[in-house]
């Protein structure tokens, strides 16, 4: 990932759109991170990302109850004692 300070971007904004559709460009301000730019195609898959990442129903599946079962059934004896 590039980085450039803001009055570089200023200068060269063409350059720096371009150079944004292959790497993510971070833009500084007085020395210190503060924007970064991507392109269209990278931005959505990084909502996609968040999304997926953070999405929770409130349901639980089959899976993971039988999953947590399964557990409980093999060390249960265990987390009994430890809780003691």
């Amino acid at each position: 990932m590039s980085t450039v300070t803001a009055s570089e971007f200023q200068k060269n904004f063409g350059t720096f759109k371009e150079a944004a559709q292959r790497n993510p460009i971070i833009i500084t301000s007085n020395g210190r991170e503060s924007v970064v730019l991507l392109s269209v195609e990278e931005y959505k898959e990084f909502l996609k990302f968040k999304q997926s990442q953070f999405a929770y129903d409130g349901k639980i599946s089959d899976d993971f109850k039988n999953d947590v079962e399964n557990f409980m059934d093999s060390h249960g004896d265990i987390l009994d004692g430890l809780a003691k």
